[in-house]
């Protein structure tokens, strides 16, 4: 195991970062990666209880790509200062505050979950967590993709985006990818390798594979899912919501259990009020939707109302997603993570929500 703060090569981790993102050479990368995958352990008890190993993997080198990319020589420096450690350790820093908000945001996605439990769809017989218009289109999602495929005689892990190396499990053999498939993996942990990322796409740049249409494409995401034949795309044919509501007239389109407290049909409008006129940034995070389901329009029932006034009190696309990620009991800190903003930008948007009798007036309004 390297030394604290020094990757193999004897730069610090932070000096190996700033390397890699002025030569964006593989091999300057694996130095950073090899580092990090001394502490996969460590993250993957924590997690082990809400996702596999092969998931918690990929996710955690896909934070860890991110954290690469969003840091910034002079941000060392500032980092430091702050928490009051020396630069050696700023990119470690960094890095732990991204890995500490995704463990807090899968804990609090299981307790959703645990909150609402899910429903099955009576169409295509998968448990969701709301059946709506978009689930009824029966699209799969990036999550939904194989986790491994076969490419010239091995098998290979999926990646959606480009790296700086992929895994391969070695020879495709009957019992492994069949091991392998039903995500029993520990048999041949000793044969997963990492090697330098194999494909190109013909204008030289780094591309993926599809695991449906083996074609190299530049990255897998919604909108490339959707763009396959139906027998990729979907894992059920779509349904209009007036033909399911005929079709199934007693069915449980979404759950909720609520404890002994709860008072139905509570005031999202107050709630909103009361957030934004207080000091919001120790909450504990997301309680209620994802921001990619805010960016889909899927919304509960409970908030559409203050989603709308959020709507028709400004028209700056920034100022509603900060409202409605506040009204939903994101903290200080998820918002800035999750829209990318500058704090003293959300700061300053808040001040504004406080001053303006507009907006409260509209809150109060039955």
């Amino acid at each position: 195991m390297s030394k604290l703060h020094y990757c193999i090569n004897g730069e610090s981790v932070t000096d190996q970062v700033i390397t890699y993102q002025n030569t964006r050479e593989s091999s300057d990368y694996l130095w950073i990666q090899m580092y990090y995958d001394n502490y996969k352990d460590h993250w993957y008890y924590q997690l082990s209880d809400y996702m596999d190993r092969i998931a918690f993997e990929s996710d955690y080198d896909f934070k860890l790509s991110r954290a690469v990319d969003t840091f910034s020589g002079p941000k060392a420096a500032t980092i430091a200062k702050q928490k009051g450690y020396a630069r050696l350790g700023a990119f470690n820093g960094w890095f732990y505050k991204i890995l500490a908000n995704w463990k807090s945001n899968v804990k609090t996605s299981s307790f959703r979950l645990k909150k609402r439990p899910s429903v099955q769809c009576p169409v295509c017989g998968r448990f969701v967590a709301r059946i709506d218009s978009e689930h009824l289109q029966h699209y799969k999602s990036v999550k939904d993709i194989p986790k491994f495929f076969v490419w010239k005689g091995d098998i290979y892990e999926v990646r959606s985006q480009p790296n700086s190396y992929a895994n391969t499990w070695g020879s495709k053999t009957f019992s492994k990818w069949k091991d392998l498939q039903a995500k029993e993996t520990k048999s041949w942990t000793n044969q997963r390798r990492r090697v330098v990322w194999p494909w190109k796409l013909k204008n030289g740049e780094k591309g993926v594979v599809c695991p449906f249409t083996k074609k190299f494409v530049p990255q897998i995401d919604e909108v490339y899912i959707r763009s396959l034949d139906n027998k990729h795309s979907r894992y059920a044919a779509p349904i209009s919501w007036e033909q399911f509501v005929e079709d199934f007239p007693r069915s449980r389109i979404q759950s909720e259990v609520y404890d002994l407290g709860h008072v139905s049909n509570s005031d999202n409008n107050t709630d909103l009020s009361e957030k934004i006129s207080r000091d919001w940034r120790i909450q504990d995070g997301p309680e209620v939707i994802d921001y990619e389901r805010i960016q889909k329009g899927n919304i509960p029932i409970e908030y559409e109302h203050v989603f709308s006034i959020i709507d028709l009190f400004t028209d700056n696309l920034k100022e509603q997603d900060i409202l409605k990620l506040v009204s939903i009991g994101y903290s200080f800190d998820d918002i800035v993570d999750t829209l990318d903003v500058d704090k003293k930008e959300v700061k300053i948007c808040m001040k504004t929500f406080r001053s303006n009798d507009e907006l409260k007036d509209r809150l109060q309004e039955v």
